[in-house]
């Protein structure tokens, strides 16, 4: 459930969602840098091996009537696709898997207990005065009023940003 939150809520936590930013953002750097060395090696293996397919279809296909070879070709095209959407999801996975690292980290942090006062702020306001707030294990808070429920523990905020890139981590392999 997405909450409205009252004016000024953005503006309060603005330095809050800058820190996280900074901190999510040279960590998401580092980690596309690698992603995009590993992208690359996996690109080139993943060419290497389809073109060891291919000239294993092209023999073949000295052998075969041009209709086999053809869906043979198609299938081997399906393979090596197969390989690089699978590599793709890795690579998201792996995305993910770091920003929450980094969020999570944030508890190391000396300014948590400020990190943890503006989000309280943030869903008390969005909750009302009645709502319960506890600390998540993971980081962050999760505030309750009723059977409304707002997570805003470490590792959902930092997957919530992952997700707001969208297109943009399509860069990731397009290069």
């Amino acid at each position: 459930m997405i909450a409205i939150l009252p004016a000024g809520s953005v503006a309060a936590l603005a330095p809050v969602r800058s820190k996280l930013q900074a901190q999510a953002e040279a960590e998401a750097q580092t980690t596309l840098d690698q992603a995009r060395g590993q992208a690359g090696r996996i690109r080139a293996e993943a060419r290497a091996r389809a073109a060891g397919i291919l000239a294993d279809s092209r023999a073949e296909g000295e052998e075969q009537a041009r209709a086999a070879v053809a869906a043979r070709v198609v299938r081997r095209r399906r393979e090596a696709r197969d390989v690089v959407l699978s590599v793709q999801r890795d690579l998201y996975d792996e995305l993910r898997r770091a920003s929450r690292d980094v969020a999570q980290a944030l508890r190391d942090s000396p300014d948590y207990p400020e990190i943890l006062r503006r989000l309280t702020e943030r869903a008390v306001a969005a909750m009302g005065q009645a709502a319960a707030v506890q600390e998540s294990p993971d980081g962050g808070i999760v505030a309750e009023a009723g059977s409304r429920r707002l997570d805003l523990s470490l590792p959902v905020l930092a997957e919530r940003e992952v997700d707001r890139l969208g297109a943009e981590v399509e860069r990731l392999w397009a290069a």
